[in-house]
């Protein structure tokens, strides 16, 4: 087995333990045929190499305890190892992992949260949900234009647009969608990018970073799109054509418009699983709540049913708006509003709480539900809530993006608790 490497530098052996954060395989240089180096047992990073494997890599950069190198082959491949069924993988930077057994995934998934929650002590988040099918569950993308009107997504490692005839994450939608999206690309000029977000009525798109024949190309191929299941037409975040945005909840949830660019979670069946798992660590009683990074109401539509009441607020206005229309409900506002909250939930970005919502979050009277899509920086903000006395009760990972390093986290943090 072998993969091509991109340096010039040494060849080194790595005998490989773990996935690690960020999607790369770890382990430790070995050379059993010479004595040791100064070298020898340096941390070293892997891409495509897989756990309990020794492989030759090319080192690219390097530090005197740790080193990042690039696949070159595979001397005793990895119980985990399987054959990638997309033909490309590597190349695309959009999935790390099908080279890996789902069971694995979860596997490393399960290690990654636990060790960075447990700088306290033990932590123990039991299996990790499988919330999404292992292929097929992607109901929201960006692709990018390439030169000469290719379409697919970034590189792996690089800026360079990898051609996509065809992704295998992609649910039914997008599926039937991409070869029109692909006939679009042909004329649009090189940059541009394509959002697409499927809903209960079809796909809407956005298309953005484009010049202004671009956009007059996508306004003349929208019957194209139309028949391609594809029922609104957005520009730049304005809508132009066609529906103004889709259905974005789960089967049997209260409506959540989202249109292409926005955020909404990667799939409706996975999204079902987080609301349950969301709305089983609020409780039946949850009182006065306060809900941070609310985006357009996914959890405020649950939220508003169980609480006495609900403050909602999220930093970009057209999610409020969104909100606004979607959960009347709820009170709603820009920045998180000074209450007495009894609750407090937040889904902040990968970059994890800002200050005042950390602030806000803190004065939370019973328990805060913190749901997390980086355990790194989860495991930064649970140090200040600890601090401020909401010790950790319960946290639980989940799958939702199958192939990737992403890994969700709902953790759970009572005032006096444990």
């Amino acid at each position: 087995m072998s993969a091509p490497a991109t340096s010039s530098g040494p060849e080194i052996t790595v005998e490989i333990d773990a996935l690690a954060p960020g999607g790369d395989a770890v382990g430790r240089q070995r050379d059993p045929e010479t004595a040791p180096t100064a070298a020898d047992g340096r941390a070293t990073f892997v891409p495509l190499a897989a756990p309990g494997e020794r492989v030759r890599a090319r080192v690219v950069r390097a530090k005197e305890r740790v080193a990042w190198a690039e696949l070159v082959a595979v001397e005793r491949p990895g119980p985990a190892r399987v054959a990638p069924p997309c033909p490309i993988f590597g190349a695309c930077g959009g999935c790390q992992w099908q080279h890996v057994g789902g069971e694995a995934q979860r596997a490393a998934k399960k290690a990654i949260v636990e060790r960075a929650l447990g700088a306290g002590g033990p932590v123990d988040v039991g299996e990790v949900v499988a919330a999404s099918a292992p292929f097929g569950y992607r109901d929201r993308a960006k692709l990018t234009v390439g030169p000469g009107g290719t379409l697919g997504f970034h590189g792996r490692r690089s800026h360079d647009v990898v051609d996509a005839q065809a992704c295998l994450l992609f649910g039914p939608e997008l599926a039937r969608a991409l070869p029109a999206l692909r006939a679009l690309a042909r004329g649009l000029p090189a940059g541009t990018e394509l959002d697409v977000q499927a809903g209960a009525e079809g796909v809407h798109l956005n298309v953005s970073h484009t010049d202004a024949t671009g956009a007059g190309h996508a306004k003349r191929e929208i019957d194209r799109l139309n028949a391609a299941g594809i029922v609104g037409l957005a520009l730049a975040g304005k809508p132009t054509l066609g529906a103004a945005a889709v259905n974005a909840s789960e089967e049997g949830g209260a409506a959540l418009p989202v249109p292409a660019g926005a955020f909404a979670q990667v799939g409706r069946a996975a999204n079902a699983v987080l609301v349950k798992t969301v709305m089983a660590a609020v409780g039946p009683s949850p009182g006065v709540v306060l809900e941070l990074y609310a985006g357009s109401g996914n959890f405020t539509r649950h939220l508003v049913g169980v609480a006495t009441a609900v403050h909602a607020s999220d930093a970009e206005p057209a999610a409020v708006e969104r909100g606004k229309s979607a959960v009347p409900g709820a009170a709603w506002a820009l920045r998180p509003q000074a209450v007495a909250a009894d609750t407090v939930v937040l889904d902040p970005p990968r970059e994890g709480a800002d200050g005042p919502s950390l602030t806000a979050a803190l004065r939370a009277s019973r328990r805060v539900v913190y749901v997390s899509c980086d355990p790194q920086t989860l495991a930064r903000d649970a140090r200040r809530l600890e601090a401020a006395g909401l010790k950790l009760a319960a946290a639980v990972a989940l799958d939702l993006m199958p192939q990737t390093f992403h890994v969700e986290v709902v953790a759970t943090f009572d005032r006096g608790g444990r």
